[in-house]
């Protein structure tokens, strides 16, 4: 599954939620989303303690829980249920490592100005030379990899630009557990 099916997805379970919300039958309404309310509590519960095991096996386990905490599709539930390894800040930062190499092909860079719960706010610098080294797609290029690191981003703010508040899932759906957060150590693998 792709990050395109995964958006699929998730759009689809936020249409039939807003059904289920709408339902004029309150007892139908009240079953269905205790239903999905249920079934969120135990994967919950499954996600927790997958991480707990891989963070309790040795070097493997925690290596293995850092590739899943990078998987974009994984990340995404581990910061639902307020369980990824890797803090925010640091997976903003990782993603926009990522992508350097590729915008100092293209003439352009970037820098972290600041990361919130709800925004990371950057600084982009292109010179526009060659192919695939627009503002926009050097834009494009960073909010993508910040976005898949970081689903819980609102918006990314580039500075000097208008701000895109179109994010990678929605944050109706990706909101951090409520519960008190474990910090898993992230491997050095």
């Amino acid at each position: 599954m792709n990050s395109g099916d995964f958006q699929q997805r998730v759009a689809k379970i936020e249409e039939l939620l807003e059904r289920a919300t709408a339902l004029s039958d309150a007892n139908a309404r009240a079953t269905a989303l205790e239903l999905v309310q249920s079934f969120m509590d135990l994967q919950g519960a499954a996600v927790t303690r997958i991480v707990e095991i891989l963070s309790e096996s040795g070097e493997s386990g925690r290596g293995a829980l850092t590739k899943l905490g990078k998987d974009p599709m994984v990340c995404g539930l581990m910061v639902l249920y307020g369980v990824h390894p890797v803090a925010l800040e640091g997976r903003v930062k990782s993603a926009i490592e990522q992508v350097t190499p590729q915008l100092r092909k293209n003439s352009a860079s970037v820098e972290l100005i600041d990361v919130s719960e709800s925004a990371a706010r950057i600084k982009l610098e292109t010179t526009a030379h060659g192919c695939g080294s627009s503002p926009d797609a050097a834009k494009q290029l960073v909010e993508q990899a910040i976005r898949e690191a970081a689903p819980e981003i609102a918006e990314v703010i580039v500075e000097g630009q208008p701000a895109n508040a179109s994010g990678f899932i929605s944050l109706n759906m990706i909101k951090p557990a409520t519960k008190e957060e474990t910090n898993y150590e992230e491997s050095t693998v």
